[in-house]
Order: structure tokens, then sequence, then C-alpha cells
């Protein structure tokens, strides 16, 4: 199994918050054999392990136990590569959620995310890795305060969050990770994450940008397959349909080619946070946008997609991008200089 690893280049932002708090950086990087100038490095990694002894470090050096909120502030949405791109791009925090859900394993393993909807709440929880150490607590801080400023960014700076939870104790930062939250934050609770309103979450962005959002969400599907993740049941499963399209092949005929039984691959899926109709629902969408901006017919594209007839495939466009495929195509080829 390959070890886990976090993108170098996160700890330009990481050094940054430790140099403002008094650290020298020089010394502190060099705990994991790093230099200055290895952070513009944007393919180098460092182990997870090594990542946690820098945290903790940093935490140590500079005396600020909330080291974690702090840095995570710096963090923004251009961080984080073609992830980033992608859900900046986002037709809303619900749909940017469920990218960063499914990618986040491309910039680092130093945490998992997993989202779910409850009670009129969307809910992103994460979880730190287990070899993560004494650095669990500040690594899950930074990451929820950078994927908040991700949510924060696709409505303008205005906060949809409504509620932070930490499993870990209150904390003597308590009152400044409320003041970077800007929301409620409670401690000693049974899960980590941020809490959205459903409606809130689902609301359109003025940033969503269809091609752009196809384009990153395909260079994350390529870096993805490059890192060769074999703990993925969803990036396997996802690359054998986009290989045999079309058709879609069913959940029975993808497990025999995983060598692993239908029941098997549904619940490494479900552990993964998706399903097989949520995986072949994405893919349908991506190819759908596609297809049709290459000019193909509604018709060719309820075939290619596998759909029964071309209502059905109506109905389900109209689910993803809010209108009918005739209307998104008329949108997507107007001349340049005309509005949308």
């Amino acid at each position: 199994m390959n070890p886990k690893t976090v993108r170098v280049t996160y700890l330009r932002q990481i050094a940054d918050q430790a140099a403002e708090l008094g650290v020298d950086t020089v010394a502190w990087l060099a705990i994991s054999g790093l230099k200055q100038d290895d952070l513009a490095n944007a393919s180098a990694v460092v182990a997870v392990e090594k990542f946690g002894e820098l945290i903790a470090s940093a935490v140590n050096l500079s005396g600020e136990t909330g080291f974690g909120v702090l840095a995570g502030r710096r963090l923004l949405t251009a961080t984080h590569g073609v992830l980033g791109m992608a859900a900046a791009a986002s037709r809303s925090i619900r749909e940017a959620m469920h990218i960063v859900e499914r990618f986040v394993r491309i910039r680092t393993e130093a945490i998992s995310i997993h989202t779910r909807e409850v009670d009129g709440s969307l809910e992103v929880w994460f979880e730190p890795a287990i070899g993560l150490g004494s650095a669990s607590n500040t690594v899950t801080e930074i990451a929820m305060v950078a994927v908040k400023n991700i949510a924060d960014d696709l409505l303008l700076s205005r906060n949809a969050c409504n509620m932070v939870y930490f499993q870990f104790p209150e904390p003597p930062h308590a009152a400044l990770a409320r003041d970077v939250f800007g929301c409620a934050v409670r401690y000693n609770q049974k899960w980590s994450g941020l809490s959205f309103d459903i409606s809130a979450a689902e609301e359109l962005t003025q940033k969503y940008d269809p091609l752009v959002l196809t384009e990153a969400v395909r260079f994350c599907i390529e870096e993805l397959n490059e890192t060769g993740d074999n703990r993925s049941a969803g990036s396997k499963l996802e690359k054998i349909v986009l290989e045999r399209l079309p058709p879609i092949p069913h959940l029975t005929v993808c497990a025999r080619l995983l060598s692993t039984t239908p029941r098997t691959l549904h619940r490494r899926l479900i552990e993964e946070g998706t399903s097989y109709r949520e995986i072949v629902e994405s893919i349908r969408h991506r190819m759908a946008l596609k297809l049709l901006r290459k000019g193909s017919s509604i018709k060719e594209v309820t075939y290619f997609l596998g759909y029964a007839d071309i209502a059905s495939f109506r109905r389900a466009f109209r689910r993803w991008e809010g209108m009918a495929p005739s209307d998104w195509t008329t949108r997507v080829q107007e001349p340049a200089g005309e509005s949308r």
C-alpha cells in the first residue's frame, strides 16, 4: 500500500503563518528534510506522518494553540489547484462540497471528507488520518477552515455555514475559532465538520461556469487516475464506466471487472461516501455537457448515455442544469460578447 501524502505546496501558506508568529521556518522545514525552494514544486509531496510532525512543531514553536484556524484562513480556493478550480466553478455549495469529497485525495490524504444530507442540512464530515499523531486536531481545523473558505467564496464571502462541530474538547483558542468561522462552534461532539442549511447549499452561485467545471473535473479525474490509488473503489469504478461508454455497464458487470461481488463493491462505495448511482449520474452529467457542446443531437446524447427515451434525458438535464438541454446549448453557443 502506498504511503499517504500531502502536497508540499500547502506548506507555503502554513510556513507564512509560522513565520508571522516568529517561527524560524528554515529550521522548521528541516524537520522533514525540506528547504524553502522545495515549496515551489507543485508536484512534490510529503508523507502524512512528516506533515503531522511539522504542524505539531509549528504549534509548539509558535506557542499558538489556534495555529490551525489561523493557517486555514490562508488556504484560499486557488490554493487547491484543479480541485479548487472545479469547486469554484460549481453551481452551488452542495455541488462544490461533493467535488471536494470526491477529489480531496489528489491534494491531501491527511484528511478524508464525506458529505451527507439530514434534517434539512448538508453536513460535511472531516476525519483526520491516523498518522498525524498529536497534530490531528490542528490539521482538522486547517482543513475545515480551508473548505469553509471555498463555500464563502462561492457566495461572495457570505457565510452560509450555520454550525461547526468538533469532536475534541474546547481548546484555549475557542473564541478565536468562533471569530474565524463566523458562526456557532460546538466542541465535544460526535463528529467534526461543517453544517449548511440545505436551501443555502443549493443556492445558484454567480461564479457557476459549466465549461470550466467540466474541464476542471476532467483534470481532477486524470490526476486521481495517475495516483494509482488502489484504496478508492469509486475512482476505479468511474474509470471502468468511462472506458466502456456506450452503454453504461451495470453494477454487476463492473463488480466482475473489478474481481469482486456487487455487494462488496456497493459496501466499499458506501464507505467512501458515494454509490454506483451517484457515480453514474455524475458521469452522465459531465458527458452530456461535453457531447452537447461538441454539437451532438439530444437524440444522440440520450442513446449514448443509456436513457430509455428523450423525455427521461430531458428530466435529468433539468435536474442538473435547471433548464432544458436545448436552452443550455443555445446559451453556450452564443457568440462572444452577447449576454448569457
